[in-house]
This record gives C-alpha cells, sequence and structure tokens, in this order.
C-alpha cells in the first residue's frame, strides 16, 4: 500500500478506554540524561510488527542530524528501552495500530520508532516540550498522541508550514488526540507545559515515527 505522502497533517481523536492504565508505566521513566534540568523523561523503542504482536528490535541509539536538531543533533542519545508490559496494553496497542493504519505502512517491512515521553512541571519550573525550537524530526512520518494532561495548563502543539512562517495548526491536545504529519512537509514545536496549581503536573505523550 502507497505511503500518503500527499497528506501535510491530520488531527484525529482515539478512544480513550485503558489510557489511565498506562499512567504507572510513565512514572517509572528515567529522567532525560540529555537536557538540562529535570522536566522531561523518556524512553525509546523500535520494532516490527504489528501493533498486537510487535517484535523488538536490538538497542540502538537515538540520533538525529543537525539540521534537523540544533540542540542534541549529531549525538548518540542512549534511552531505556520501553518496558515490556507496556507493549500489551490495549491503549497503546491501539495508538501503534492507529498509526501503522494511517500510514498505510507495511509493519512486516517498515520499522516504527515509539518514544514514550512525560513532559514535567512543578510551581518552581515549567516543562519544554522542544527546546530545540520549532523544528522537524528528521523522519518520514510521526504521529504525536496526547496519553495524559495532569494539572497542566499550556503545552500547545504547533505545525508549521516553515520555521519563519505563522503556523498552520495550534491546539491543546487533549487525552486520545493524535496529530499526524508530514515530518518532510511541515514543522512543529511544543511551548512551555506549565501547573495549573501549586502542585507538579505532567503531559504524557507517545511519539511515534517512521
Amino acid at each position: 500500500m502507497p505511503l500518503p505522502t500527499d497528506f501535510t497533517y491530520a488531527l484525529e481523536q482515539l478512544p480513550t478506554s485503558g489510557f489511565a492504565d498506562l499512567r504507572a508505566s510513565y512514572d517509572r521513566m528515567p529522567l532525560d540524561p540529555y537536557i538540562n534540568g529535570v522536566f522531561r523523561r523518556r524512553r525509546f523503542s523500535h520494532f516490527l510488527g504489528p501493533a498486537q504482536h510487535l517484535r523488538r528490535l536490538d538497542h540502538m541509539h537515538f540520533l538525529q542530524s543537525k539540521a534537523v536538531n540544533q540542540l542534541a543533533g549529531g549525538m548518540k542519545r542512549e534511552f531505556q528501552e520501553l518496558e515490556e508490559d507496556l507493549l500489551t496494553m490495549p491503549a497503546f496497542q491501539t495508538m501503534v495500530a492507529r498509526f501503522i493504519a494511517f500510514m498505510g505502512i507495511d509493519p512486516e517491512m517498515r520499522e516504527i520508532g515509539v518514544h514514550q515521553i512525560r513532559i514535567c512541571c512543578a510551581p518552581e519550573f515549567a516543562g519544554a516540550p522542544a527546546p530545540e525550537g520549532i523544528h522537524q524530526d528528521g523522519f518520514d512520518f510521526i504521529g504525536i498522541f496526547c496519553v495524559e494532561r495532569f494539572r497542566i495548563l499550556g503545552a500547545t502543539t504547533r505545525i508549521y508550514p516553515a520555521r519563519d512562517q505563522p503556523p498552520i495548526f495550534s491546539r491543546e491536545l487533549q487525552t486520545g488526540e493524535v496529530v499526524f504529519a508530514n515530518d518532510r512537509r511541515i514543522f512543529h514545536f511544543g511551548e512551555l507545559v506549565r501547573p495549573s496549581s501549586d502542585q507538579p503536573g505532567h503531559w504524557d505523550l507517545l511519539v511515534i515515527t517512521s
């Protein structure tokens, strides 16, 4: 099946049943050691196969070029793998299956990368989803899934036709919402995540790339 190369971006709402079950896995995520601060936690794995029978590929570092990531480009970043229990959860499988179906990829032939990310905030600090600024990820296609917004303000996802042009999409993604984007055509950015009270908060995301 051909890839949907003629699309730019699309917003969808997925069923949210089971999304709350994912929080425990996010609670156990390690800090991202490649940023200054304690506002980002992250895991990364890559797979072949359909959502319900994913085959984890050999561990590898995550590398982006400086052309797409001016902050960490050229750096071989090592992230811990996604937990095995997460792969069996229906909400996780729903997100993976929808990405594969929307993009029309053959999951036996084309691998996907799965980035589990939590952006934290507290009264004393805000969380930066994209400290590298307006950027591309260096893939063909991406899916940005909102898993949970918890006691936060902001975290607006913006999509741009170019770095120096106004956004063509701007939204505070809600639980179960996903933006699919053609990474070869658009740039994207996430605004700061701030607490909505005097308690810590977080924004949980699953970013799938291919």
